[in-house]
């Protein structure tokens, strides 16, 4: 992917974005080619294209422009995103005036205390049923493959983020199951992390909005998935008083900033 973006530095655009991304047809795989175009061109420029998209995005519901943006908000997510790259993207928003795309580079979240009842359901064992026979790890994820629905819908209720990330994977698991991973409280931050990264399941509105929306889900992920969400989303979400403030701030923002953009 580097020979595609390599040399393109100030001429950065939305419309050079768009096209890129489009014709990579693997989701995981468009996530990884911005990682490594981001740290290429000039930060200053892909500000400027970042916030162009979210204003097509929001505006006039430009599909291929809400595509580009799930995949710069999950690519600012990467942990292989490298810091000087972060770094360098956040402050040219700052100096751009653009605090609301300055957040999507912040990579640390304040700390969540897991409840001592969640904390021994991630232990080394436990049973599928209260009064059944406890499973170590590796039984739990062998049992994540399977096509039986009954042992599906028992294990949603494993917290586990290895658990998890193979049931997601699973073709015999639906949006609403997914829907009640994103929505249980309490929940493992890490485990809410595999949805929101899950090339498949985080796409679907539904579930951004339930993990948006969870007390568990890192502050610096929700930012970043409330990016994504639609402009009349962004004026409910900003008046949520069941919402920590810096995302009712952030979505605000967003939405200010959105409506008053031209959609170059």
């Amino acid at each position: 992917m580097h020979r595609e973006w390599s040399g393109y530095n100030q001429r950065v655009g939305p419309e050079h974005i768009v096209a890129r991304l489009k014709a990579i047809r693997d989701g995981r795989m468009r996530v990884l080619s911005v990682v490594e175009s981001l740290g290429e061109g000039d930060p200053t420029a892909w500000i400027d294209a970042i916030a162009s998209l979210l204003a097509r995005a929001h505006t006039v519901g430009d599909a291929d422009a809400a595509l580009a943006v799930q995949s710069i908000t999950q690519a600012a997510a990467e942990e292989t995103l490298a810091y000087d790259t972060r770094k360098q993207l956040y402050e040219a928003a700052i100096a751009r005036g653009a605090p609301e795309i300055a957040r999507l580079f912040i990579a640390v979240s304040p700390a969540v205390a897991l409840p001592a009842t969640l904390v021994k359901q991630l232990g080394p064992e436990r049973p599928l049923r209260p009064s059944g026979k406890p499973l170590t790890l590796g039984e739990r994820k062998a049992l994540a493959r399977t096509h039986d629905r009954q042992q599906i819908l028992l294990l949603l209720a494993d917290p586990h983020p290895a658990v998890v990330a193979i049931l997601l994977d699973n073709p015999h698991v639906t949006e609403s199951d997914v829907l009640k991973l994103a929505s249980r409280r309490p929940a493992v931050p890490a485990t809410l992390l595999r949805v929101a990264a899950h090339p498949r399941w985080s796409v679907r509105h539904a579930v951004k909005r339930a993990l948006v929306q969870n007390p568990s889900m890192p502050l610096a992920d929700a930012i970043r998935i409330v990016t994504t969400l639609r402009v009349s989303e962004l004026a409910e979400l900003a008046e949520d008083p069941a919402l920590p403030e810096p995302l009712r701030v952030h979505a605000a923002e967003i939405r200010a900033a959105s409506l008053r953009r031209p959609q170059a």
